[in-house]
């Protein structure tokens, strides 16, 4: 059997994927959500008395590393983590000829200082400072999906991000880590919340709503996002699970290329969708890539107005029949879409949290 669970993280994103034996499971602890969430995840991990063979830290937004940075300070958790995935400035260093580390990133510091596996068996683009030699290289994809075996009898996929993706980050470096809360003294940035969607006379059919134009993500700090298919063995058969992190559509799509066999499309038992259902990341060429019909939707909905109507409508109509979970049951844009496009009328599910549980669970196989 296999969970993942969507603690209740904000706007953020926070997932605990437990898979294989009930008396050895193996779990991964991607992202950390705003720091409110880490008393969440400690809570969560007393009551399992669990470790963390991996923790993925998918890209440097504070709604995904700001709980990741308080849980290092402590250290109970630091005691029962095996492994990390997180690209730091000295790996977004192997593509540029600066030098230098920016001062007062707070988590790369943790993790050295911690002795944490960091970045574990990928390699180095060209030799790193000294101080830098007893940790991994950057996790990223040239050309092509980098596979990877995980504990547990599992195999991750990585499909982002690319050098592309980490040169642009590269150029915003110091002032993305001061707006993620990463420099010593200096809050995470509050970010502004998205403007409302235009108002449109009455109300817009489903499909006409699919292919509604929408702005692509120009976000550094998203590009860089490590986006992964994770392959799991599961009593004789393989689950799949996507895990996006709030990752460019055009990676997500040139990994899944190389993944499905010809015009087929890829089979995917959960796909966690990228940055929060946004509409300028889940697009049409992507679902449509997709046989899939269980759907994460990682927000609260109360800053930046996620999920957006576009990409659910993208997701329902390329994959009938679709399960849409939130992680929040008040989740007002879910909760308005749903009012709109009747769930019996369009041919999709909606599952929500139980009242007063923080988070949800969604649990796939025997």
């Amino acid at each position: 059997m296999i969970t993942v669970e969507a603690f209740a993280a904000g706007f953020g994103d926070a997932l605990l994927i437990t898979y294989g034996p009930d008396d050895a499971p193996t779990r991964l602890l991607i992202d950390g959500g705003l720091r409110g969430t880490a008393v969440r995840i400690r809570r969560r991990l007393e009551e399992l008395d669990a470790r963390i063979d991996l923790l993925v830290v998918t890209h440097i937004d504070a709604d995904h590393i700001a709980g990741v940075v308080k849980l290092l300070d402590d250290p109970w958790f630091v005691s029962r983590v095996d492994a990390v995935w997180f690209n730091g400035y000295v790996h977004l260093d192997q593509f540029s000829h600066l030098l230098g580390v920016a001062d007062g990133e707070r988590l790369a510091e943790r993790l050295e200082r911690l002795g944490v596996a960091w970045n574990a068996g990928w390699p180095w683009r060209r030799p790193p400072g000294e101080r830098w030699n007893d940790i991994g290289g950057p996790i990223v994809v040239d050309d092509e999906p980098v596979g990877v075996e995980l504990p547990g009898d599992a195999r991750a996929v990585v499909l982002s991000p690319n050098p592309d993706k980490m040169q642009r980050l590269l150029k915003v470096w110091r002032a993305a880590i001061r707006d993620a809360g990463l420099v010593d003294g200096v809050d995470a940035a509050r970010e502004q919340p998205a403007a409302p969607s235009r108002v449109l006379l009455g109300r817009a059919k489903l499909p006409d709503l699919a292919r509604r134009r929408s702005a692509v993500d120009r976000s550094e700090a998203n590009g860089s996002s490590i986006a992964f298919v994770l392959d799991i063995a599961d009593g004789g058969v393989t689950r799949r699970l996507l895990l996006a992190g709030d990752a460019h559509p055009d990676l997500l799509v040139a990994g899944i290329d190389h993944l499905r066999d010809g015009d087929e499309r890829l089979q995917v038992d959960l796909c966690k969708l990228p940055h929060h259902a946004s509409s300028h990341n889940v697009t049409t060429g992507l679902v449509e890539r997709l046989d899939c019909r269980h759907w994460l939707i990682s927000t609260n909905g109360r800053r930046f107005r996620h999920p957006n109507k576009e990409a659910l409508a993208r997701v329902i109509l390329s994959n009938p029949g679709s399960t849409l979970y939130g992680n929040y049951r008040s989740n007002q844009p879910l909760a308005s879409f749903t009012k709109s496009y009747s769930t019996r009328q369009h041919g999709y599910d909606v599952v929500r949290p139980p009242a007063g549980h923080p988070g949800i669970i969604v649990t796939l196989g025997s």
